[in-house]
Order: structure tokens, then sequence, then C-alpha cells
């Protein structure tokens, strides 16, 4: 979740407050709520949940005009987009918020997701051009979920160092 935000906002984390829960009786966190602030200013959240009894890896994206919402485990990705209809109710338009609009499921293609890892880093190890996470790139990520673990534990929000 940490690389997958900074690669598509194309932003780094400025700092994170975290809190995590351990239920289990596991030795790590079996929940982490993180909110980030980026360097650009986009915030973000992120709720990773080894707790519940269903899978559900999802990922939304809102924008001035909608939101794509992509789910990671089917490989799907469908845009809702802000509704451009004027509300004829009031009072149900100011409790709402943005109105829904159109929705767009998007047909792309599903390759098998290890087999594309493989293939990128035999590209990456041949010295073919690959689209794989640089060394700068996978620290960074360390460096966020250290801080993640940091703000947990002192109830405090972190800045992310440089």
């Amino acid at each position: 979740d940490i690389d997958l935000t900074a690669w598509v906002t194309q932003q780094e984390y400025a700092s994170v407050a975290a809190r995590t829960t351990h239920r289990s009786g596991r030795e790590h966190e079996d929940m982490v709520a993180v909110v980030g602030q980026l360097a650009g200013g986009t915030i973000t959240s992120h709720l990773v949940n080894w707790l519940s009894p269903f899978k559900e890896r999802v990922t939304v994206v809102t924008g001035s005009k909608g939101s794509f919402v992509a789910d990671t485990l089917s490989a799907d990705l469908t845009f809702h987009a802000n509704g451009e209809i004027e509300q004829a109710w009031d009072a149900i338009s100011k409790f709402r918020g943005v109105s829904e609009g159109d929705v767009v499921r998007y047909a792309i293609p599903k390759p098998e997701p290890l087999r594309v890892e493989h293939e990128q880093f035999r590209d990456a190890v041949l010295g073919k051009d690959a689209d794989i996470v640089t060394m700068e790139q996978g620290l960074r990520t360390v460096l966020v979920a250290e801080a993640v673990l940091e703000s947990a534990r002192s109830g405090a929000t972190v800045v992310v160092p440089a």
C-alpha cells in the first residue's frame, strides 16, 4: 500500500500517524490504521487487517471528478463519476455531499500477478527494460513502514526522514 500510494500520486510520504492492535496472539500486529500526509499535500489512509475472515484488497483514488476503485484481488477497475445532475431533493443533497454519477467498469487484461513479477525480475537481471521498483523506492517504503511502527508505538505523528 505504501509503494502503491507513492507511485499513483507521484509523491513521497511526509508524515504518518498510525495505530496497531494485537488480537490473535501472534508476534506481529494484526491490524494497522494509518493516516499519511504526502509531500504535495495529499492525504492518504490505509487499513491493513489480518483479523477479518474475508480477504479484501481495494485501493480507492478520489479526485475532483470522481473515484477510481481498484480491486487488486480480482484485477477489476471501476470509475465512479461525480454526478452532474441537479438534485431535486435539497435535504438529501446536503446530507450526501457529491451526488452519484455514472459508473464505468473497465475491461482490462488480467495477467497472473506472480508470473508478471517473475518476468519483470528476469528482464531486470538480463539488463532489459523492466518496470520494477528501484532500490531507492524500496528503501523509501521501508522508511515509511518504520515511521508507521514508530507512530503506533509512540502515539504521535512521525515525520518520515527525507
